[in-house]
């Protein structure tokens, strides 16, 4: 199958969905002084995205198979373009929870078919991780050009502008995605063993469990880093808000880039070797940042821009985590049957959201009760238990062939 085509479809897809995906923060913002919501009822709009995301993950992604990887991302992508424009037109705080229950469910769609087809397009366990490193680099990307996108149209216009943008974006992926030939003839055999139960079953799996757990450590790191480190640089290096937001797009910019890189050495250097190197470098930066501050509260009225080399170097923690996750779920998909793998990622998505509640709400209640430096030691613990768990991981998952994770 010639794959060029429908690997560029992919990346577009990834692409835009960061882009709504990582903007609810602004959106948020923006209801509170349009809409004259509270911040609790703006709040919520998180969780209708988290939540539909991951309630449409567990119950529908064994059955995409059925329906067919290319229906369910033209579904998703048409169904985020007609609610685009209907925020473009409707001002009103009630169609935002719409708009977010509809992305979140059309996500839940497009990564069950997305990690799917990569399996599709893919010849050996090196092209897959590669190509799940570079994917997942793009959705970074995604994510940066979010915010940018919607500052501009918040100078020039208004907010909910930015979503004629955003349907424009959502139809061509549409188009193209509609004009790329998938061939799914591998997988139609085998529809009829999906099911919810097939999901279930998978967990009887000793390997399948202990990825579960290493994509629910990595979550837990990558988010609890995300949501708190505007805070840790606030109150330990003394910087403004400003100074904050702007300085924490080296967070998903570090990690945009080292996946873009391990999209390229994953294919020349063995994946347990790489992610033991990244893993002790991030542990290096958090555990040295902490140790120069040990003593910020007699020195926080010194730190000023001074220390913001530091503020810096946190940020870049970003680049030594980011080609973990889409690694250990390339190694755990490329081991699936193929028609199991959208119930494999129903799974990689349920875990991974679990893992992101817990890891903002643990720092969250450590910096409330002590303060947030010494909550920025707990991420030093996830991380070193998936060093652990890597060699146990690799161990079990060298043993899986497609027969194996039925």
């Amino acid at each position: 199958m010639k794959s060029l085509g429908i690997r560029v479809a992919l990346y577009v897809n990834y692409f835009v969905f960061a882009i709504l995906l990582n903007t609810v923060g602004i959106v948020i913002l923006q209801v509170i002084n349009d809409y004259n919501v509270n911040r609790i009822t703006a709040g919520s709009l998180e969780a209708y995205k988290d939540f539909s995301i991951m309630i449409l993950s567990f119950f529908v992604a064994s059955y995409i198979p059925k329906l067919g990887y290319k229906r369910s991302m033209l579904g998703g992508l048409f169904a985020v373009s007609l609610i685009s424009i209907v925020v473009a037109l409707v001002h009103h705080y009630w169609i935002t929870p719409l708009l977010y229950i509809v992305t979140g469910a059309s996500f839940a769609f497009i990564k069950v078919s997305v990690y799917s087809t990569v399996g599709l397009i893919t010849k050996s366990q090196k092209e897959h991780t590669s190509f799940m490193n570079i994917l997942e680099g793009v959705f970074q990307i995604g994510s940066l050009v979010g915010p940018i996108i919607f500052s501009f149209m918040i100078g020039f216009s208004k907010w909910t502008d930015t979503y004629w943008i955003i349907a424009i974006l959502t139809s061509l992926a549409l188009l193209l995605m509609f004009f790329t030939n998938l061939n799914e003839g591998s997988i139609k055999s085998d529809v009829e063993k999906t099911n919810i139960l097939s999901m279930l079953r998978l967990l009887k799996k000793s390997a399948v469990w202990l990825f579960v757990i290493c994509a629910f450590l990595y979550v837990m790191i990558e988010q609890s880093l995300n949501t708190w480190l505007p805070t840790f640089n606030k109150e330990i290096f003394n910087l403004t808000e400003s100074q904050t937001a702007g300085l924490l797009a080296f967070y998903p910019g570090s990690i945009a880039l080292s996946r873009l890189l391990a999209g390229y050495y994953s294919k020349y250097i063995t994946w347990l070797k790489s992610q033991l190197i990244l893993l002790s470098g991030a542990f290096i930066i958090i555990a040295t940042i902490l140790f120069i501050t040990s003593d910020y509260q007699l020195t926080q009225s010194t730190m000023s821009n001074n220390f913001t080399p530091l503020a810096i170097i946190i940020l870049f923690t970003g680049f030594f985590i980011g080609p973990i996750y889409p690694t250990i779920v390339s190694i755990i998909l490329n081991k699936t049957e193929k028609v199991k793998q959208s119930s494999m990622t129903g799974l990689i998505v349920v875990f991974s959201a679990l893992g992101g509640t817990s890891g903002s709400l643990i720092i969250g209640f450590l910096s409330q009760n002590y303060s947030v430096h010494t909550a920025f030691y707990f991420p030093l613990i996830p991380i070193t238990l998936l060093g652990m768990l890597l060699f146990p991981y690799k161990k079990l998952t060298d043993k899986l062939g497609y027969e194996a994770v039925k």
